[in-house]
């Protein structure tokens, strides 16, 4: 099976130099928990910020809503390619340790992101996560 049958389509991405408050909210009218940090106008995925990331390193900190992504976004995301092979991208999550992947076209354009339990619906009888 390949990422794309199983991924969470996304095309709503973040730039580097909005805010935390401003990916909060985008995160709670788009309902999703992560999302692609992309340089606008060039397509490029920087990185990526989780609402974790929100919490932990600007609300725990005591830091402004108004910090930009830069400051705490994950630098340099691990990608996969919407035609990789589901079992594969799986082994590859559990080496990096990551919850989700940013998934790419053939064009290098954010499509969707994948998370681990995207992936473990792919095969309910598999014990992939033990």
């Amino acid at each position: 099976m390949k990422v794309k049958d199983v991924m969470s389509a996304q095309i709503v991405t973040v730039s580097p130099s909005d805010t935390a408050q401003s990916a909060a909210r985008l995160m709670l009218e788009t309902d999703v928990g992560a999302l692609p940090v992309e340089v606008p106008g060039v397509g490029a995925i920087v990185g990526i910020i989780t609402d974790r990331d929100i919490v932990l390193s600007v609300l725990a900190r005591g830091l402004s809503t108004s910090t930009t992504i830069a400051e705490f976004m994950t630098v340099s995301p691990e990608v996969c390619n919407e035609q990789d092979d589901t079992d594969a991208v799986a082994d590859r999550m559990r080496e990096r340790g990551v919850r989700r992947l940013v998934v790419v076209n053939a064009d290098h354009r954010v499509v969707g992101i994948v998370s681990l339990v995207d992936l473990s619906s792919d095969e309910p009888e598999k014990e992939k996560w033990q």
